[in-house]
């Protein structure tokens, strides 16, 4: 037998005794025993031994109604706004709707007991009339704040006079209402059952002498129906020009399209200074990043969108309300991401600064942070108190909430 022969051999031998060991150690060689320790029963932990824990009896939650944060700013917020951390106080605990500034005060909806009040003087709560109105959708206010317009979920509309509690039905195919200066007369859109049939209405408060001012189409969205301060626009219509910018189009009550404007950006939206001296709106663009900017232009039908200025203010203008023609308040978002103005809706994420904007020279002051049982608020519907001493507001939860300016 040659040399190789032998070699395979020998391997081929200790490969088999290799395998056979493995399997011995695995299958048949015995387990060794433990023995437990004499202090252990199956079935129960061990002993951890006698600990030195100090028990406290102390209450640490005596007073349930305020939290850490709370105790730890309590002495920095101030009770009357003085450009840092200012008290915020809740006047309705309820969802409200409709809320508005008149004559008569700050009015509105409450959407928990089905009922409408209005704020008096001492800044208390008082029913504007004992009669429940179920499920109120919607609520456009006479200038006056006498009467006003309802809309329903199921599309009913009524006129219901709170001065003498007359009620009419106003046809179901009206929506988006807007009172005259009269308070006797409104515009409205009318929507049909195609495009075809949608138009632009004018009647009296009770839906009688209509007239129709020119066709809606499919530009619902891109139509506002507001008059304005001085009564000679009705309609507000807007349109791309290109990606960036879009034309503004005033309409009056018989049709004609007045002097039409240009701005910088889309999303345009706007409100009147209550003299109709001015109008406030917002647009976005590449720009600001596609946030909001505010800008002022001469408010006259005559002079509309003669001068435009930018205030340099990332917000919209429903979270502004105007202090007479010379200036406004504004909740400001604090740190908007990218591209908020195609959202609008984003910005209840974020908490809001106030500030006081004077429109004649652009300067801007912060007035308040506002802090209250929630912590930072996001604020729509702002309005002044008559006297100017309150700033009230409504937060994401559609509470009215205020803070107090002097």
């Amino acid at each position: 037998m040659d040399r190789k022969k032998v070699l395979l051999v020998v391997g081929f031998v200790i490969l088999v005794l290799g395998i056979g060991y493995a399997l011995y150690w695995v299958f048949f060689k015995p387990s060794s025993t433990v023995t437990p320790p004499a202090n252990f029963n199956a079935g129960e932990l061990p002993g951890i031994g006698q600990g030195n824990v100090t028990v406290v009896n102390e209450n640490i939650n005596a007073d349930n109604n305020t939290l850490p944060w709370q105790n730890y700013i309590k002495d920095k917020v101030s009770d009357v706004a003085s450009g840092g951390l200012t008290k915020v106080d809740k006047i309705v605990d309820s969802d409200i709707k409709g809320l508005t500034a008149s004559q008569n005060g700050l009015q509105y909806y409450n959407v928990n007991d089905q009922k409408f009040y209005r704020i008096n003087e001492n800044g208390v709560p008082e029913q504007l009339s004992d009669k429940l109105f179920y499920k109120v959708d919607n609520v456009t206010w006479a200038n006056n704040g006498d009467k006003a317009i309802l809309e329903y979920p199921d599309g009913s509309n009524i006129l219901y006079d709170f001065k003498t509690g007359r009620q009419v039905t106003l046809p179901k195919e009206m929506e988006e209402f807007s009172f005259d200066a009269s308070n006797s007369k409104i515009a409205a859109k009318w929507i049909g059952n195609n495009d075809d049939d949608n138009w632009l209405v004018f009647s009296n408060d009770d839906g009688s002498s209509m007239s129709l001012i020119e066709p809606l189409g499919d530009q619902s969205y891109n139509t506002f129906v507001d008059f304005s301060p001085d009564n000679q626009i009705a309609i507000i219509n807007r349109k791309y020009v290109d990606a960036q910018r879009q034309e503004i189009y005033p309409i009056g009550l018989h049709g004609e399209t007045l002097r039409s404007f240009v701005v910088n950006g889309a999303g345009f939206d706007y409100n009147w200074s209550p003299e109709g001296d001015s109008m406030v709106y917002s647009v976005y663009n590449e720009d600001t990043n596609y946030n909001p900017n505010l800008w002022i232009t001469n408010g006259k039908t005559s002079e509309l969108g003669d001068v435009k200025v930018s205030l340099n203010v990332s917000t919209w203008p429903d979270k502004c309300t105007f202090a007479g023609e010379d200036g406004m308040y504004c909740a400001v978002p604090q740190g908007l991401p990218r591209g908020a103005g195609l959202y609008p809706e984003i910005a209840e994420r974020y908490p809001d600064n106030f500030y006081y904007i004077n429109l004649n020279s652009g300067v801007k002051t912060l007035i308040a942070s506002p802090v209250g049982e929630n912590g930072s608020y996001s604020a729509s519907n702002l309005f002044i108190s008559p006297d100017g001493t309150m700033l009230y507001f409504t937060d994401t939860n559609g509470n009215l909430q205020s803070i107090r300016l002097k």
